[in-house]
Parts: C-alpha cells; structure tokens; sequence
C-alpha cells in the first residue's frame, strides 16, 4: 500500500475501506503541525470507479484507447455475430472487469442504457432489409425472413461496443483519457471540447435540478401545459446562465494563463503490460473478423 506519487506537494497512495477494493486518488497533506489533518472525499459517482487499484487502471491511457477502438471496430465492421463469438466476446469482457476489480452489476445496469435506442432501431431495421411495408403485414413478412437475424446483429453489437467504452471510462480517469487522446493527436479543439464537457456537465445538471426543484417548490400543482410552459422557461434561463457562467470561466482561465491546451501531470510510458493489451484486443477482433 505504499504507492506514491509526489508532484508540487500532491501525491497519491492506496488506501481501502471495509467492503470497498483499494484505490487512491490525489491529495496533499497540511504541513503544519497544528493544522487539521487531510481527508479524502469520495464520489458515490461513476468516475469513482477510476479511482480503483487494479492493473487494468495502471495502464497508460493511450493502450486503453486504442484496444477498446480495435474491439469496436472488430465487432461493428464484422457480419452478424454468431453465439460462440458473442460468448468468447463477453468472456473477455467479464475478464477485464474482473482484473480491474470493478462491480459487474454497475457496469451491466450502465450498458443497458443504450439497449432502448438499439431496440428502436432493431424493430424497424428488418422494414429496410426486406422491402416491407409500414402495417401488420409487413412487420410480419419482414421478422419471418432475415429480420431476427439483423435485429441481433443490431442489438448485440450495440450493447458489445457499450460495454468497451464503459470498461474504459471506468479505469481511466478523465485528465489521463484527455491526454491520452491529446499523444494520439487527436485535434486539440475535439480534446478541448470534451474536457470542457466532462468538467461542467455535471455543473449543468446540478443548475438543472435546482432550477427544478425552485419550480416544484413555489408552484407544486403544476400539469400539462402549464407544466410544459415552465420547463420551456427552465430552457431558457439554463441556457442565458450556462452562457454566462462559461463567460465568467472563460475569462478565469486566460487571468490564470490559459494558452488554449489544458496542463497534463504524470508521465507516460508504453511497456510490456500495453502491448499485451493492445495485442488481445487485436487478435480478439481478428478471432471474430475470419471465425
């Protein structure tokens, strides 16, 4: 438990508590005797998660990008995939969570999140594959042929390429996946706006919910119409503050000397561990791509 990091007085060590796995997160203690002692603060959130000791969260960004790209690739590139490929798919899956010591039902109740829009998709996709018509009847025709077949592929390569993604914000803090994305030169602009919508969209949804929480509070009776009407209202004064709130940030930032590039801590390294990853990840899709 002695994992250290030291940068300009912030480091970071392993610590667990009852029924929880190890993890660390930065901190800096007081160096004043007669100063209260630190204390770390622990988000019940999903960036939590990123927070675990695991060798999975150990591994540099740039090697977890890259497999979870392959892995995507190698899954919706690939004809519909068969129940062994689907089995040897989450075989891996379940693997990965299991080394990154993560909750197998958080993550599973996460992924379910894109199950409805792909089951939208999977119910009308066999219309287009078949020529059917928009009634009964072509419904019919079109799930009695091939449609099955398309709405599997749909809906498991949805739910496969979910699961990649949450694997990977869940052992990745968001500062290393910024600057992992940053080395594989990715355009600055495309980082910047997603560092700049992963830092506030939780500032957002708290404006959000006060704003709601003041309309339910001063008028609880509130239905319809005149429900919609308020939260129209909502809209529109969430916007004029997230305008004027990224104004009043912005401006911060170039006092405090912000050249249009957010600063990176810790050092990168590629070694024997990122290889490997990359290299299953690699030969998984190619498993899948000519079975």
């Amino acid at each position: 438990m002695a994992d250290h990091h030291h940068d300009e007085g912030f480091h970071q060590h392993a610590h667990e508590h009852a029924g929880a796995p190890p993890h660390k997160h930065p901190h800096h203690h007081v160096t004043d005797p007669a100063a209260v002692a630190h204390h770390h603060a622990h988000t019940t959130s999903f960036e939590a998660l990123t927070y675990t000791v695991s060798p999975l969260h150990s591994l540099d960004a740039r090697a977890k990008i890259v497999a979870a790209l392959v892995l995507v690739l190698g899954v919706v590139g690939t004809p519909p995939l068969r129940l062994a490929e689907f089995a040897l798919f989450c075989t891996l899956l379940l693997a990965a969570s299991t080394i990154g010591r993560l909750p197998l039902p958080r993550l599973l109740a996460r992924s379910l999140a894109v199950l409805p829009v792909a089951a939208t998709i999977a119910l009308l996709a066999p219309l287009q594959s078949s020529g059917g018509s928009w009634n009964a009847t072509g419904f019919a025709a079109a799930w009695s042929g091939e449609g099955w077949v398309v709405a599997w592929s749909i809906l498991s390569k949805a739910w496969l390429s979910a699961c990649c993604m949450l694997l990977l914000a869940a052992t990745t803090r968001t500062a290393d996946l910024l600057a992992g994305l940053r080395r594989l030169k990715v355009p600055g602009v495309f980082v910047m706006l997603l560092a700049f919508i992963a830092r506030y969209v939780g500032v957002l949804a708290d404006q959000l919910h006060s704003l709601r929480t003041a309309v339910a509070s001063r008028a609880p009776h509130l239905r319809g119409r005149e429900l919609t009407r308020a939260l129209g209202s909502i809209a529109g004064n969430l916007f004029v503050r997230s305008y004027e709130r990224g104004e009043r940030i912005y401006a911060a930032m170039l006092s405090r000397g912000y050249d249009g590039a957010l600063p990176v801590t810790g050092a990168t390294r590629v070694g024997t561990a990122e290889v490997l990853l990359v290299t299953t990840a690699m030969l998984t899709a190619a498993a899948i791509a000519l079975y």
